[in-house]
């Protein structure tokens, strides 16, 4: 009887015990299977997130390639204006160096302009010059017809007959006749009978000297023996001071252009004059 109470209580305590075994159990499993819920959450989570970060990163990538095409784009577009900047910077240094020379050739006409300005003034000064000069020697012509005419004057007053010179062909070829008349100093002349004079002993004197033109007028002339070409010695107070040549021929009178320049200076009306022989 005892016995059978002591199976029983440890049946009972058996039963308490597995009871509490299995309540144990169950409550871990409970706990495990909460923890796996979890767990399959948190890897559900984790699957979200990684699908997420997945599309965040292919979402990268497509930025990647697409900020590398900007960034290829740009290294070319740096590249161009690169290029383009050279080149701007050359032709802004051809620019300059083109502007220097224009600015040297400004300075160089500037310079040249100035001597032409003073060129024009210098110029002008000459022409008012040669414009006083001209109307000197405007008037001196005048002078110098009023003397021929007086000449001529003098001549039809003394009423002097010329008889016709006879010549030979030797001295038949003579220039035009540029002077007024002036009546022959040589007595021995007599119309259509006269002779040349012998060359050796013509001589004469200086009526008009003109020193701006170099010409000087003698009293000597065709009918005196007188050819162009012919040399004539200058004697100032009868000092020998240079040589005339016959460049226009009268009747009787010629005009003669110096020879030298020294005797510009020194030769004067009246002075003598006598013809070179060969």
């Amino acid at each position: 009887m005892r016995k059978g109470k002591v199976l029983t209580v440890l049946l009972i305590i058996l039963v308490i015990l597995g009871l509490t075994m299995a309540s144990g159990a169950y409550y871990f499993y409970q706990k495990e299977k909460e923890k796996v819920n979890n767990l399959k959450q948190t890897l559900e989570d984790v699957k979200i997130k990684l699908k997420m970060t997945e599309d965040k990163l292919q979402e990268a990538k497509s930025k990647i390639s697409l900020l590398e095409d900007k960034l290829q784009n740009a290294n070319e577009e740096i590249k161009r204006i690169s290029s383009q900047l050279t080149e701007e910077r050359n032709s802004k240094e051809q620019l300059l160096s083109e502007l220097n020379e224009l600015k040297s050739l400004l300075t160089d006409k500037e310079k040249e302009q100035k001597v032409m300005q003073e060129n024009l003034t210098s110029a002008q000064k000459e022409i008012e010059r040669l414009t006083l000069k001209l109307n000197n020697l405007e008037k001196e012509r005048k002078e110098l017809e009023e003397k021929l005419t007086n000449l001529e004057l003098a001549q039809k007053q003394q009423n002097v007959e010329l008889g016709e010179i006879v010549v030979d062909k030797q001295t038949s070829n003579v220039a035009s006749e540029n002077f007024p008349l002036e009546p022959s100093t040589d007595k021995s002349k007599t119309k259509k009978t006269a002779e040349p004079p012998n060359k050796k002993l013509l001589e004469g004197k200086i009526l008009v000297v003109n020193k701006d033109y170099d010409f000087v007028v003698i009293n000597l002339g065709k009918e005196d023996g007188v050819k162009l070409g012919d040399v004539f010695s200058v004697y100032h107070k009868d000092k020998y001071i240079g040589d005339i040549k016959v460049e226009k021929l009268h009747n009787n009178m010629s005009a003669a252009g110096f020879l030298s320049k020294e005797i510009k200076d020194t030769i004067a009306e009246q002075d003598k004059v006598v013809i070179k022989t060969p």
